[in-house]
């Protein structure tokens, strides 16, 4: 029985050790958090994500296990600085903020219990959005057309670096600008449904699309 016993306990542990090698679990102590999976911000690589400064930083959605049942309040570190802001979605869902000074690097999760870090690091894009404008922004896309309100719709364009505003239907919007051509807007969750303006400003002019609010 006890050789039986040995071989099970070898067994899990020569497969935890495969999975751990193929980067589909992360290291943490036995039976602590790990983290299978995240994402950023919606650029065309999905692990670019904007630091927080002037413009509001990327929520990261990290998948996993021990965010509840490991005790406590996970703490988040995104490229070697605190979280921001940390929100337990649930056991396997965790929802973080990339805090101020954030570099590309790695991105953990500690609880009581231990610490997983992800194989994928994090990609960081300065804030860019106090630099001076030297055009007028122009926005060609707009992406998605459709969006519920606190969600981000994703602009393309041109001169969005030194942006000193951002609003949606008349209201302020949050905004992030990962490079001069790039702008995550979220649309108010105040704003009323229906086709909005969005207005993009800076010292040389202002850009205007539209968006449509559907709840």
């Amino acid at each position: 029985m006890r050789g039986s016993a040995s071989n099970r306990v070898l067994r899990t542990s020569l497969c935890a050790a495969a999975l751990a090698s193929l980067g589909l679990v992360a290291a943490a102590t036995a039976g602590a958090v790990t983290i299978t999976s995240w994402t950023g911000g919606k650029a065309a690589v999905p692990q670019v994500v904007t630091a927080s400064g002037n413009c509001p930083g990327t929520v990261v959605t990290i998948n996993g296990s021990g965010f509840v049942s490991d005790g406590g309040t996970p703490t988040v570190t995104i490229g070697g600085v605190p979280a921001a802001e940390v929100i337990v979605g649930s056991d396997t869902t965790l929802f973080a903020r990339v805090g101020a000074g954030a570099q590309t690097g790695s991105l953990s999760v500690t609880t009581p219990k231990g610490t997983a870090t992800s194989p994928v690091q994090v990609i960081v894009y300065p804030c860019q959005s106090t630099a001076a404008a030297t055009t007028a922004p122009q926005i060609a896309v707009v992406r998605p057309l459709k969006r519920k309100g606190g969600k981000n719709v994703t602009l393309i364009g041109s001169g969005f670096v030194g942006t000193t505003s951002v609003t949606v239907g008349g209201i302020k919007a949050a905004y992030a600008i990962p490079s001069d051509g790039l702008m995550y807007v979220t649309i108010p969750t105040s704003a009323k449904n229906g086709k909005l303006e969005i207005d993009v400003t800076n010292n040389k002019g202002t850009a205007k699309a539209t968006v449509t609010k559907t709840g």
